[in-house]
């Protein structure tokens, strides 16, 4: 915490498969650190359910914040975890929840039950990152950040026109004014990266 100071949030990605008192026992040690959240100590990665019940039991037992949701399905599928705030933060993906509208829906109902958003997205690529950046400038104050979909390969980046040459200044991203999610798809540029054998592909 000496390196960050005070204006640069830490949060751990745990990974599930923790039980409900290991998952107690690391959050209490934890809590000196003054973390932003502890993601997905139960459930999360290629999980598609949530155990409410029990990540409200881990939440009420510690000051760390809880943190989960990347993987589910639907708005129907958070109403559990957010109603009993079993968890102190969400964390829907757009390419998993079922798309920036069903987002949004998560974002205003955590914010009715006091439960902050953090949507996940680092695997969404180019369109994740402009999807993110639409969706998340209409959130609540419930919103806190969201993750950066990394282009890799590099070459990602040159096949959507749109995008500003530096998306992230000083941890900001500032919203761009372009029709729907702000980028198009340049056909041509991604030809030129389709491998042997799918020539024909955008024939």
């Amino acid at each position: 915490m000496e390196v960050l100071g005070d204006e640069v949030g830490l949060a751990l990605d745990a990974g599930p498969g923790f039980t409900v008192s290991d998952s107690i026992r690391l959050l209490r040690a934890l809590e000196p650190l003054n973390l932003m959240w502890v993601e997905d100590l139960l459930t999360g990665d290629y999980v598609p359910w949530v155990h409410a019940e029990q990540y409200r039991e881990v939440t009420v037992a510690t000051s760390t914040p809880t943190h989960t949701g990347e993987q589910v399905y639907l708005r129907q599928n958070f109403k559990d975890l957010v109603s009993t705030q079993a968890v102190r933060v969400v964390g829907p993906d757009p390419c998993d929840v079922g798309g920036i509208a069903e987002l949004k829906w998560v974002a205003e109902y955590a914010d009715l039950h006091g439960v902050q958003i953090a949507p996940h997205g680092v695997l969404d690529g180019v369109f994740g990152l402009a999807a993110l950046v639409q969706v998340c400038a209409t959130l609540p104050d419930n919103f806190i950040a969201f993750e950066y979909p990394v282009a890799r390969p590099e070459w990602w980046y040159s096949i959507v026109t749109g995008l500003p040459e530096r998306i992230v200044v000083d941890g900001f991203v500032e919203v761009w004014d372009r029709p729907g999610l702000g980028v198009e798809f340049d056909r041509e540029a991604a030809k030129a990266h389709l491998r042997p054998g799918d020539e024909e592909f955008f024939a």
